[in-house]
């Protein structure tokens, strides 16, 4: 999606716990990839691996992530796979992937790779309903998230798993991955494959300092080298910025917006699932 200039990769009462208190409002058993004997830790070291340039994820070692569709199986962004306290899975995906305001216009495929590959333990999630933040703007990307519910529950499978929810804030410098099947340069041909990235978070007076006026702490967060070069890119909106934290994975982010594709001096800028934890809360449970 294009818009002044930015490129973007890809209702409700708000209540609100004390600052940096841990609330846990999924189920227990999320953050595993089930396929890596260690759960993938190793990969929180792994610098060099980039989506703009392309580095293959491990296949089908990501279980929570999944491509967003058109009903008629056209990618359009990420998302990711997320348990309630009851374990009922949801979807979450950007609030600027969604053109269509019926959920059964959407698909969503999970369980897979490679873009059209075969896929043999892969699945099609259809929905019920959808939510978009009622806070979103379209014009400043402010509370950029939307959660679907399913028509039918998936098995939990090594193929088909829940990330965690953030139940902390981040902090400058923690490492994270992002992952997705979008573009592999600016303007560029869409990934074949799943492609990851790892990249830092940013404190949020350095995303102040590079989107002045744009950055808003209270509901985005941005991660990326200063010297650009690695970056999620068009159609990775909407999937997951993962941190691994207590030997689970967190979805932490969700693929927002930015200027190009690892561009220097402008890190990618995601939704803060942390600090939407509340309203996200009170969608799924």
């Amino acid at each position: 999606m294009f818009l002044s200039g930015i490129v973007c990769f890809g209702v409700f009462t708000i209540c609100a716990a004390a600052p940096n208190q841990r609330v846990t409002i999924d189920a227990a058993g999320c953050g595993m990839r089930p396929l890596l004997a260690d759960n993938g830790a190793y990969e929180m070291t792994a610098t060099k691996a980039r989506i703009v340039g392309g580095t293959e994820s491990v296949p089908y070692t990501w279980p929570s992530i999944c491509s967003f569709m058109t009903d008629t199986g056209y990618h359009i962004c990420g998302s990711t796979l997320v348990k309630n306290k009851a374990g009922t899975f949801y979807l979450v995906t950007a609030a600027h992937c969604i053109s269509q305001r019926r959920a059964s216009r959407y698909l969503a495929r999970c369980g897979m790779h490679g873009m059209s590959a075969a896929n043999p333990d892969s699945i099609i999630l259809r929905f019920r309903d959808m939510v978009l933040h009622p806070r979103y703007s379209d014009l400043t990307f402010e509370n950029d998230i939307a959660i679907f519910t399913l028509m039918d529950q998936p098995a939990t499978n090594d193929f088909i798993q829940p990330a965690c929810i953030a139940n902390q804030p981040y902090y400058g410098g923690e490492g994270a991955i992002v992952a997705g099947w979008g573009t592999l340069s600016y303007g560029g041909e869409m990934a074949s494959t799943l492609k990851q990235v790892y990249k830092p978070i940013k404190p949020d007076s350095t995303c102040a300092i590079r989107y002045p006026g744009e950055f808003v702490a209270s509901n985005m967060m941005c991660a990326g080298e200063p010297q650009g070069g690695v970056d999620a890119c068009q159609g990775d909106s909407g999937g997951p910025l993962y941190t691994y934290r207590d030997g689970k994975w967190y979805l932490t982010g969700v693929v927002s917006w930015g200027y190009g594709c690892a561009a220097p001096q402008n890190p990618g800028v995601y939704a803060d699932v942390y600090n939407l934890q509340s309203w996200i809360n009170g969608v799924i449970n």
